[in-house]
Formats: C-alpha cells, sequence, structure tokens
C-alpha cells in the first residue's frame, strides 16, 4: 500500500468535512447528504476543474472505503442497518481473458458505489476530452445568457475570452482588474496579472498574466461600480466586521481574503462566491439550453477550452510561429506541462469547423452583456 497516497486521501478528506461542518462518523439515511458521497461530488467537481484526474478520484476514494472498513471492523463506527452505512459495497464479475481462463473464466473483485466512472478517453494527452463550443453553440449560449443574473453572465465570459479556470473566476478581485495594462496601441486588448499578490486563487499557486478585451474589462470595472455590486460589497463589509463564530473554515477563509482583496463576485447575502456556486449555476444553466437543444452536454470548463481553442487559431491565422503561439497559449492560460498545450493544436486540425478568428467569439459574446442591465 502507498502510505503517502493514503495519507493525502485522508487529510484532503479531513479538510472537507472540517470545511463542511460535517462529522466522520455521522451518516444520514438520505444518500447525498452522507459525509462520504458529498466527498465524491467534491472530487468530480475539482476533476470536471482539471485539478485532478479521475484514477487519482478514485484512488482517493478507495482509501476512504479503506479507512471506513478499518473503523467497522475495529468497533471504531457501529452501523445499525444500511441506511446509516457511509457506503454500499458492490461485488463484480470480470472476465478473464489471459492464458489460465480456461481453467477459472471470471474473478470477482470488490467495489463500492462511490466509485467514480472513468471514461475510456479520459487519459489528459487525449483529444476527445476537449469540447470547445461551437459557432451555433455560441449563439445559443449568448441568446440564454440574456435571461441570466448580470455575475454569471460575467463569469462565462471570463471563461469564453480570458481562458480562466472556475475557481480562478470565482476568486477574481477588483484589485486584479484595477491593474490592467494595454496590450495594444489601439488598446483594444489588455493584461491581467493574477495570483496570489491580488487575491486570485490560480491552480498551481502560479503568477500568471491573462489577456483581457477592452469590451470585457470596461464592463467588469462598471459592474465594480454599479449599485448592484455596492450593495453586496456592504452586506460583505458588515459580515467581516461581524464574523459569526463556528463558521466552517472554508468560508472563514475567504471572508478573511476579501478583508485584504476585494472579491468581484459576491452573492446577494454577502458571501464571497465560491466555485462550487457557479457549477450548480452552469448546471441549471445547461438544463435550460437543453430545452431548445438536446445535444448540448457541455461543462463550464468547456468554456476554458473554447478560448484556448479560437484563441489559438487566431494567432495561427496571423501568420505567428506555431511554437510562439503554443507558447502564448501556454502562459496565457497557466498549463504546467507543454503537451497540454499541444492537445488544442491536435483539437484544431481535426475541427475544421472551428477555423473561426477570435473576433468572432467576441461579436457573439459581447451581446451577452449589456451595459444598462448591470444596475438592475
Amino acid at each position: 500500500m502507498d502510505l503517502s497516497s493514503y495519507s493525502r486521501a485522508l487529510r484532503l478528506y479531513w479538510s472537507f468535512l472540517e470545511e463542511q461542518n460535517l462529522e466522520w462518523n455521522s451518516f444520514p439515511p438520505i444518500k447525498r447528504l452522507k459525509p462520504t458521497y458529498q466527498f465524491r461530488h467534491h472530487l468530480i467537481t475539482l476533476i470536471e476543474d482539471t485539478a485532478i484526474a479521475h484514477s487519482t478520484a478514485n484512488h482517493y476514494l478507495s482509501h476512504v472505503v479503506q479507512f471506513y472498513i478499518w473503523a467497522i471492523h475495529d468497533n471504531y463506527l457501529n452501523i445499525e442497518n444500511e441506511n446509516t452505512a457511509p457506503f454500499c459495497l458492490e461485488f463484480i464479475d470480470i472476465k478473464r481473458n489471459d492464458k489460465l481462463a480456461h481453467l477459472k473464466k471470471k474473478f470477482t473483485v470488490q467495489t463500492s458505489d462511490l466509485r467514480i466512472r472513468v471514461p475510456k478517453v479520459a487519459h489528459t494527452n487525449n483529444v476527445n476530452t476537449m469540447n470547445a463550443l461551437s459557432r451555433e453553440d455560441l449563439k445559443l449560449v449568448a441568446n440564454k445568457l440574456l435571461n441570466e443574473s448580470i455575475e454569471f453572465r460575467l463569469q462565462c465570459l471570463l471563461g469564453l475570452q480570458c481562458g480562466l479556470r472556475i475557481n480562478e473566476i470565482s476568486t477574481l478581485t477588483v484589485d486584479a482588474i484595477n491593474q490592467a495594462i494595454p496590450l495594444t496601441e489601439n488598446k483594444s486588448r489588455y493584461s491581467i496579472t493574477i495570483g496570489l499578490d491580488n487575491g486570485v486563487q490560480t491552480k498551481y499557486k502560479k503568477t500568471r498574466k491573462i489577456e483581457i478585451s477592452y469590451r470585457l474589462l470596461i464592463t467588469l470595472k462598471n459592474y465594480s461600480i454599479s449599485e448592484r455590486y455596492l450593495k453586496r460589497l456592504k452586506k460583505l463589509k458588515h459580515k467581516q466586521l461581524n464574523v459569526i463564530q463556528n463558521l466552517p473554515n472554508h468560508k472563514m477563509r475567504n471572508l478573511e481574503r476579501s478583508i485584504i482583496f476585494t472579491p468581484l463576485f459576491i452573492s446577494n447575502y454577502g458571501n464571497p462566491t465560491e466555485s462550487k456556486v457557479i457549477s450548480a449555476r452552469w448546471a441549471d444553466f445547461r438544463k435550460n439550453v437543453r430545452m431548445i437543444d438536446l445535444s448540448f452536454n457541455h461543462k463550464f470548463h468547456d468554456l476554458r477550452c473554447t478560448y484556448g481553442t479560437y484563441r489559438l487559431n487566431d494567432l495561427l491565422q496571423s501568420n505567428i510561429d506555431t511554437s510562439e503561439a503554443l507558447d502564448c497559449i501556454m502562459s496565457w492560460m497557466g498549463h504546467n506541462h507543454e503537451q497540454t498545450t499541444w492537445k488544442y493544436l491536435r483539437y484544431l486540425k481535426r475541427k475544421e469547423i472551428l477555423l473561426n478568428q477570435l473576433s468572432l467569439l467576441d461579436e457573439i459574446m459581447h451581446d451577452a452583456v449589456n451595459g444598462d442591465v448591470i444596475n438592475e
């Protein structure tokens, strides 16, 4: 057994329990309320945000299962019936295809219903895992976004036009957008530095520069001084001065960060927006879109993929050297490995229908946010 993997899994699980104010040995009868299944949902969110791989998530869940089996065996946890069990054990028969298969055609393995299904194309270097929005998808999304809150619209645009990860969007600060500097002489595109120095929680805690259109930057700045935003900020300031006792650890950390760096996205209750809230809102939004187009099955992370795909194509159409274009994408998107960026090039070669300039993306999505609704 890999003890380091086991310790990482339990440390992550215990941190999750503390953040959510959950007890490790309390299991309500409703499955989705059990801490183990809530942890599973948390890991799925991390997978969708590409923070961890499917295999890593399943390793963690396997270690959590082993922990509970040990706790039950040694009487640290008493289970009265199936309804109060942390999970359900399952036994699966697997057919053998080796040389000795004629002696025993199958063998049985133990698993649990916590296990996350791994897509056959889940390998990180496989372009089939990428799912950029088509032109028709973009038009449909832009049209449906008009019925959404200004906050959700801006969050989607930051994914589509800046390639931000969901956690980077949820923790984007007013400090960061106020530090924008022009990239071009005509000031059509700007650069923003994001990282711990201005309160943005980036992957790997890396500081990087992102690009943003002048239109979106001005929309964000106008929103940050709108009456709607200032009302929410006032509620946040009140919470900062009147900290509630027994506040979950992650909410306390968010509140503490908001004192140093002013978050751009604040809920109507005065809480700094969390990535899981954006993820849940996207799930509802996707249901609404599917009422028009049943084939629409995009994740929020696909917005980031769309940015990378269209932006790389735009650079290549400008006759920039391929290696230089890939370096730009790798830098803007904060990829940790070159092979991740190379996926976009391979994807482009397979998807001729996506050969549109970045200006198309800007034009379509600009209509999704109207300046006259910011003060709603």
